[in-house]
């Protein structure tokens, strides 16, 4: 039987992305780390395609509404909230004092929210913004962090999402692992996959699913990683932890992985990404 594109795919996701089938954590362990995590949420993007395309110039990205009722970062919030996490630090920059007046002090939510600025207006880069929280104490130390950015929109897992990257990371310390990497084991080609033998096309398949693990953004860190920002990381310069730090970890064996289904993770990066998200929400509503 000749090779397509499918069984190739298959093939290859055998072999890059095995899931850890052995290690268990109870839920107990989950409530419990929940007490000492914060959700960090950078928001300092100025986002300017998808602003553009939903006429939104005078707001932060995170401010976009998708459901025309809330904005992403409002909800990231509440998803998070009604979870059990109650501590949020925002690292803001682009529009920083709208932001704030957005969202508040966290109190609609029962949640505490913090704010950091990047230093002297200055663009940091993720890793900066997130090394300037934990100077200037917006991030707790001894928290475990949740990064999440809130236009990487997770919708439709079974179970509340907070408890998935939660377990996740704790099944990740017990391999030893102080960060965690949430992500998806494939991601759609955007064009006509093809297989090509000798110049012939054997296989066409449209917009096939890759079956390389893409990383949705959110990751989750132990406080054991902040020594690694403050000895990796400049704010003299623009960079993002995951070309600083997390190398760095992953070489030392450290840097953990857990899978959500590929539909379930929706970048909102310009108004196709916004209307996918709004129609999943609306499928999700209509359940």
């Amino acid at each position: 039987m000749p090779d397509t594109l499918d069984s190739i795919m298959k093939e290859i996701r055998e072999r890059i992305n095995t899931e850890d089938e052995v290690t268990t954590v109870s839920q107990d362990d989950v409530e419990a780390l929940k007490e000492a995590t914060v959700v960090v949420m950078p928001a300092g993007g100025k986002g300017q395609r998808i602003r553009a395309e939903t006429q939104s110039e005078q707001i932060n990205k995170v401010m976009v509404s998708v459901d025309g009722k809330v904005s992403m970062i409002e909800k990231t919030v509440k998803d998070y909230s009604d979870a059990g996490i109650t501590k949020f630090a925002v690292l803001t920059g682009f529009l920083a004092e709208k932001v704030e007046e957005h969202l508040g002090d966290g109190s609609r939510w029962g949640v505490e929210i913090r704010y950091s600025q990047d230093p002297e207006g200055r663009k940091v880069g993720n890793a900066g913004a997130i090394l300037h929280a934990l100077n200037n104490g917006t991030i707790g130390e001894n928290c475990t962090s949740i990064i999440h950015n809130p236009d990487d929109m997770v919708i439709g897992l079974s179970r509340p999402y907070a408890d998935v990257f939660l377990e996740g990371h704790l099944k990740g310390r017990k391999n030893g692992c102080i960060g965690t990497f949430v992500v998806v084991p494939e991601t759609p080609f955007q064009y006509s996959g093809l297989v090509i033998e000798k110049g012939k096309v054997r296989d066409i398949s449209k917009y096939p699913p890759i079956a390389v693990p893409a990383h949705t953004g959110i990751t989750i860190f132990d406080p054991a990683v902040y020594d690694y920002f403050k000895r990796l990381v400049s704010l003299e310069i623009e960079s993002s932890f995951e070309n600083v730090v997390c190398p760095v970890i992953a070489g030392e064996g450290r840097l953990y992985a857990i899978n959500i289904p590929s539909g379930t993770w929706i970048p909102v990066n310009n108004l196709k990404g916004l209307e996918q998200a709004a129609n999943a929400l609306k499928a999700l509503g209509e359940r």
